[in-house]
């Protein structure tokens, strides 16, 4: 039987906070056993985990993704994957945005702001059933690693998206930098072309088994 790890010792060997584990583990992303406040991790299943993730932890060192490697899967696991059943596209945003309970509230709101004015510009409904809010400029005082905060509808919306369709899943993509924004948009709209992930979005999957897919899009492109 390999080394045995508490939250403490994951989070050292993965460079991330306590919080960010838990929030892992607890969306069923991490190899673990127990529930929180007693989670246990074997060492090695860890290591395997980084390494098929891109991530590069070591202890006493900040946790680093390849992008080029993964960069949506690297987007959802600092993220947010829910449900809620909003009113509106407006309160569908600010769920997508609230999600995000890592950042503080002055950033969740200027957030939120810089987003819905976007959203006043033109709709982000993308069609097919997806929505993809996001600010029209980097949010780099808040966030240093590309986010993607995935909402399900409980019931769909109207968007005004390009083909009429409501919409049923929200993807807020936040991103440092204009590059990396460009680089994101792009990927999600390659993966949006795959016909599985699409359908699988329509089922609500839980945050493991939406990651096991974009990563084997990765792999297939």
């Amino acid at each position: 039987m390999g080394e045995r790890m508490d939250i403490t010792g994951a989070a050292r060997l993965l460079g991330s906070p306590e919080s960010t584990v838990v929030r892992w583990a607890r969306q069923g992303l991490l190899p673990c056993r127990g529930s929180y406040p007693e989670l246990r991790f074997e060492r090695s299943a860890l290591e395997r985990w980084a390494r098929g993730t891109g991530m590069r932890g070591r202890a006493g060192q900040a946790a680093r993704v390849d992008y080029q490697d993964d960069l949506l899967a690297a987007g959802i696991l600092r993220g947010a994957v829910g449900s809620a059943q909003p009113t509106d596209a407006a309160k569908a945003i600010g769920f997508a945005v609230n999600q995000l309970r890592d950042l503080p509230e002055e950033a969740r709101q200027e957030i939120t702001d810089a987003v819905m004015e976007r959203e006043r510009m033109a709709s982000t409904g993308l069609g097919r059933g997806v929505a993809l809010p996001h600010p029209r400029r980097p949010v780099e005082r808040w966030i240093k690693e590309p986010r993607l905060s995935v909402l399900f509808l409980e019931e769909s919306l109207d968007w005004a998206a390009i083909d009429g369709q409501p919409v049923s899943t929200v993807l807020l993509l936040l991103s440092p930098s204009v590059p990396m924004h460009l680089e994101l948009l792009a990927r999600v709209s390659l993966a949006l072309h795959d016909s599985t992930l699409v359908e699988l979005l329509r089922s609500a999957p839980d945050a493991a088994t939406l990651l096991e897919r974009v990563r084997a899009i990765h792999r297939e492109d």
